[in-house]
């Protein structure tokens, strides 16, 4: 019955789909889970953003400008609001598996034109609770879809024009500055054209150009500010490491992942078997699973990896599990897979979400609980250490979020630029609370004493003395 209403060709179809995600989201919305560690660094990154500070000048972070600002903006209209972000996240889900069947419809990828690819599409957006996070990973692989669009039409050879091209590098490198390391991307692209197209010098050209047009942009408008150093030190060398932290084990994954990929497995074998293609859709095949690969590449070398990073294989696997489905010819078997599908998938996801399922844990997504918070609340803080879990009853006060830029600056107090710093971050932003534990202020305070009176040491703490603080007599208090 679900097969049959979605496989018919009528975009009001896409109507059903959007209630049935909102009643699949229905249990995350009624008892959500707390913030991740990721959605509380965008809820800090965020209200910097909203107070005028800017990107890798005024907050030390390594995070992409698009996704920052985007944070900022979210910040501005809801504040941290965990319900909103999810709502936010569920519309592009929507918009995403919407995109991607009217895509495949286009350019003709199944002998009947079918909005099934919609629907797996959005069933796979629930292999795990945190994927309805408003995440980076999440809004880059809406641009890739916008990416992928261009990609087909220039793989069809009675659709090739310059401008095709020029937009899928510009697609690109928007991504890039959604989550760098989807620079991945702009490889296999060149490598998927130079299998299926006859690329020549010109049209790799244009796609550079298109690809690096962003991000010139952006540097200039550093450079214009004489901020470009920072832009260099704080974004793009952080992103160039291969350094990176997962957030959840491989065992854990690789149960989260059991059925979809098993549902892969198995499609690959039928249509191998079965299916019988065009020449383009035989190119769109090994396009899709050539891009599996690059999204492989780009989950190795990615420098946060949690559930939500797997987000980018959803549109291969939706398009193999689809094609699979269609292929069925008894319909009662396909009925059958696809509610097996359905209901597994929203079972390993529920069980996991509530610590049902031993082998999935998701302990180490959430921020764990501050030493501090119980001394501090509802404060500005300057945090020096690694500590995210004391932002989650504060505020981020000062430059400095991501420990690892910041700490560089701290423990150098010898260098003139370190001192101007610090001093310019007291002067413009100063923090009520200085979280200290490794006594890394004495030294600053030592060589600008004219802030050291305004503070009080209280074990790891500085706390601000506002009758004798010299930040009030000059009236840069906010």
């Amino acid at each position: 019955m679900l097969l049959r209403f979605f496989r018919i060709n009528d975009p009001y179809r896409l109507l059903g789909l959007f209630i049935l995600l909102i009643l699949l989201g229905l249990p995350f919305f009624i008892d959500p889970a707390p913030a991740t560690l990721q959605e509380l660094k965008s809820f800090v990154l965020g209200e910097a953003i909203r107070d005028g500070k800017l990107m890798y000048i005024q907050v030390f972070d390594s995070t992409a400008p698009w996704t920052a600002n985007t944070f900022g903006l979210i910040n501005w209209l809801f504040g941290r609001s965990l319900i909103i972000q999810h709502s936010l996240a569920l519309v592009l889900i929507f918009f995403q598996a919407a995109f991607f069947a009217v895509l495949l419809i286009q350019n003709k990828a199944y002998n009947d034109n079918t909005y099934v690819p919609a629907l797996v599409f959005g069933l796979l957006c629930f292999f795990s609770f945190d994927l309805l996070s408003f995440s980076p990973e999440l809004l880059a692989s809406t641009v890739l879809l916008l990416a992928l669009n261009n990609l087909f039409k220039e793989i069809e050879f009675r659709i090739q024009r310059d401008e095709i091209i020029l937009n899928l590098g510009v697609f690109l490198g928007v991504a890039t500055l959604l989550i760098f390391s989807y620079v991945v991307f702009l490889f296999g692209t060149i490598f998927i054209l130079f299998l299926f197209t006859r690329l020549s010098a010109r049209k790799l050209l244009l796609l550079l150009f298109g690809f690096i047009l962003p991000h010139a942009l952006l540097i200039t408008l550093y450079f214009l500010r004489g901020e470009a150093p920072s832009l260099w030190q704080n974004f793009y060398v952080p992103n160039l490491t291969f350094h990176g932290t997962a957030f959840i084990t491989l065992s854990s994954i690789i149960a989260l992942c059991a059925l979809p990929f098993g549902y892969f497995v198995f499609s690959l074998f039928m249509l191998n078997r079965e299916a019988r293609f065009t020449k383009y859709q035989s190119q769109l095949f090994q396009v899709m699973f050539q891009w599996m690969l690059f999204c492989l590449v780009q989950v190795l070398v990615t420098r946060e990896f949690t559930p939500h990073s797997l987000i980018i294989f959803i549109p291969s696997l939706a398009y193999f599990i689809s094609h699979y489905l269609l292929l069925i010819r008894r319909k009662w078997i396909a009925n059958t897979m696809l509610w097996i599908f359905l209901i597994g998938i929203l079972a390993v996801n529920l069980l996991s979400r509530y610590n049902k399922l031993n082998r999935i844990n998701y302990a180490t997504l959430f921020p764990g609980e501050s030493p501090y918070s119980r001394a501090i609340k509802n404060q500005r803080v300057m945090v020096l250490t690694d500590d995210k879990g004391v932002y989650q009853q504060n505020r981020l006060a000062g430059y400095f979020l991501d420990w690892d830029l910041s700490r560089k600056v701290f423990e150098e107090p010898d260098y003139y630029e370190n001192v101007m710093l610090v001093h310019h971050v007291f002067k413009s932003d100063p923090p009520e609370v200085i979280i200290d534990p490794s006594g890394l202020m004495n030294r600053f305070f030592d060589r600008i004493p004219e802030w050291k009176a305004g503070y009080r040491r209280d074990s790891v703490f500085y706390r601000r003395v506002p009758a004798l603080s010299p930040l009030n007599r000059g009236g840069a208090d906010h």
